[in-house]
């Protein structure tokens, strides 16, 4: 029986007994009325801790620490605000030097146009500064001729699309390592003449002697179908039968030469005649004589000779060797090497 069925039962009872007075009825039911607002409040406020418990509870679980654990919380971190990332540049600066790039007219190799520093991909970049110039003009040499190279007629046997994918150096060899389309195309001619082109831009360097080939980063025996052999470091005197008729092997490019020079390299001109002369950054002809080949007009012969020059200063100058025409005496097969000229 619930409280309000028992105060009904007492207040039927409580009218029944004829000894109660008002006086006494008023009084018991004020205390059954505070008796039962008593046990409403106290089931209230039991409800009201059992809710505080249960969140109390679900807040412990969502942060993993126990209900008992009173330890203080270390605040939360704030999220990091989000900064630039700093550019990168995607190339490094080449120092200024001269080159000529070799590219083909005919069926010959043919000196390109004189190349100045730059730039070079930072991926390819290099401390030794001979592996960074010989990135700046392998570089230069994929991209093909532009300018006054087209007018003239100069073309490249190196596909289109072939990437210089490393170049690095052991000792005096050179190890350029080239993408596959470098094997793309072409017959026999084509694969020397792309080879050699590679070898004699590279081969302009000092301290350059011979260039070994790799695809994909892969040694491999032969360039393409028609199996031009690249196993070993090849040099220029492997690629006679595409060069042009004057191939100057020192000195080289840049060069630093005091008061002397010897020029070496191989020739196949008429009579064996090859003509040297050094000249200043005018071009004012500071020395000049002449040599021959050991075999010409119509075979390869090797020439050396030196020469005494005289300059007050450190200056930029010349090599040049050509040749002369028997029939109008006009210059023929010029190649000019930059060098300094020092006291």
């Amino acid at each position: 029986m619930n409280t309000e069925d028992r105060l009904k039962t007492l207040t039927e009872a409580a009218r029944a007994e004829s000894a109660a007075t008002q006086a006494e009825w008023s009084s018991f039911v004020r205390r059954a009325h505070r008796t039962l607002y008593l046990r409403r409040a106290v089931a209230a406020a039991g409800t009201f801790v059992l809710i505080g418990i249960g969140a109390l509870g679900t807040s412990a679980l969502m942060s993993g620490q126990p209900l008992n654990d009173r330890r203080p919380q270390p605040a939360a971190t704030p999220e990091p605000t989000p900064t630039r990332a700093p550019d990168i540049s995607t190339d490094v600066p080449v120092p200024a030097s001269e080159a000529e790039l070799w590219f083909v007219k005919g069926e010959q190799l043919s000196w390109g146009t004189t190349t100045v520093g730059g730039r070079a991909p930072v991926n390819l970049a290099s401390d030794d500064p001979i592996v960074q110039k010989a990135v700046f003009w392998l570089q230069s040499l994929f991209e093909g001729p532009t300018g006054a190279d087209q007018e003239v007629g100069a073309v490249s046997a190196i596909p289109s699309g072939t990437k210089l994918l490393g170049v690095k150096r052991e000792g005096s060899v050179l190890n350029v390592d080239v993408s596959s389309e470098f094997e793309f195309g072409g017959g026999s001619l084509s694969m020397q003449l792309r080879v050699a082109q590679v070898i004699y831009t590279a081969t302009q360097i000092e301290g350059i002697e011979a260039v070994r080939i790799l695809v994909e980063g892969e040694r491999v025996e032969a360039i393409g179908g028609e199996g031009v052999i690249v196993a070993e470091p090849l040099t220029r005197r492997d690629f006679q039968n595409v060069a042009p008729l004057i191939v100057v092997e020192s000195p080289r490019t840049g060069q630093d030469l005091a008061s002397s020079v010897t020029v070496t390299g191989f020739a196949n001109v008429f009579e064996a005649n090859v003509n040297i002369r050094i000249l200043d950054a005018e071009g004012n002809i500071l020395k000049e004589t002449f040599t021959t080949a050991s075999c010409g007009t119509g075979c390869w012969g090797d020439f050396s000779e030196t020469l005494a020059f005289e300059v007050t200063e450190r200056r930029q100058g010349r090599v040049e060797v050509l040749t002369y025409s028997p029939k109008d005496g006009s210059e023929q097969d010029l190649v000019s090497i930059p060098v300094v000229l020092s006291p």
